[in-house]
This record gives structure tokens, sequence and C-alpha cells, in this order.
């Protein structure tokens, strides 16, 4: 698939809600009608539940040869979610897009993805079109970008993410 930022689908689910939770449903064949480019193949997918408020995972990618255009849901919750094209090192071109539950992005594979949890109990899914390689597993660091724009919150960040290469900038 051949895209060069980000493209953000709103309100892309159907949920319903009752006193018991909900039941959320996602036409892809209506979704693959927007995307750019149709050759789209979800080989591998996953689940990432964030119960806390101003989590921060990211940013992660992939290398060549298993590169991941990643479509993104998110069922509960709302998020500030960040992307980078990984041969950028500038911190002035993170993207950002706010998003609710019910939206949904596409990253491109020369992207990495992070996100901060705006409320507890965010839930999203994640559909790529290559499988996870642990060789081929990378991420950059963006503490700094995330202190110096939001300065005022406290972030639960992970050992692992925040021990990436530091992002230059």
């Amino acid at each position: 698939m051949k895209l060069n930022k980000p493209i953000v689908f709103k309100n892309i689910l159907k949920t319903f809600d009752d006193d018991r939770g909900f039941l959320s449903t996602l036409d892809i064949q209506s979704l693959y009608q927007n995307l750019p480019d149709q050759n789209f193949n979800l080989t591998y997918q996953l689940i990432s539940y964030n119960s806390k408020k101003n989590t921060f995972r990211g940013m992660h990618y992939q290398a060549k040869p298993f590169a991941q255009n990643k479509l993104i849901v998110l069922h509960e919750g709302s998020i500030i979610d960040l992307a980078i094209d990984i041969n950028c090192n500038q911190i002035d071109q993170v993207l950002r897009f706010e998003m609710s539950a019910g939206d949904a992005i596409l990253v491109p594979e020369n992207y990495a993805h992070g996100f901060i949890s705006l409320t507890d109990n965010v839930l999203l899914q994640y559909f790529m079109d290559n499988e996870y390689s642990q060789e081929n597993y990378k991420g950059l660091n963006l503490t700094k970008f995330l202190e110096r724009e939001f300065p005022k919150l406290d972030f639960i960040i992970s050992d692992k993410d925040r021990n990436l290469n530091e992002f230059i900038t």
C-alpha cells in the first residue's frame, strides 16, 4: 500500500450500548472501499487496553522487510494519536490526531506510531499487513517531546518505551 501520511476515519464503528456493556460492529468491506489502495491485506492483529488516563505507548514501527501498514480502530475512550515519519528527525514533524471511540487511523509503514490515553479504559485494535518480527521491531523515544508539549501531564510510560533510542530534535 502506498500512503504518504496517516488518514483518520471518523465514526466507522456502530456501537450498541446497554447495561451490560457494548457490542461494536466494524464493516470491513465498507472501510476497504474508503482506503486509497484496496490491496491492504490484514494478516496480523492485536488489542491494546489501557486502564489509566495519561498512558503513553509508542513510538513503534517495524523495519523492512517486515514493515507494517497499520489500521488502528479505537473501540473505547479518547486518545491523542501520534505519528512521525521514521526518516524525519525534527520534533516539529510529529503529527497529532484527536480520536474518540468509533474512529480509526491508517498509518503507513514508514511512520512510527504511538498514542496518549486521554481517558481511563482505552481500547484499541490494530490490524496490520505484516506479521510481528522481534528483530525488526524498532521505536523512538519521545520523552522530551511529551515533556515539552504536555508539561502538566504526569505520563505512565513503560521502561521499554523510556529506553528506546532518543528521538533527534
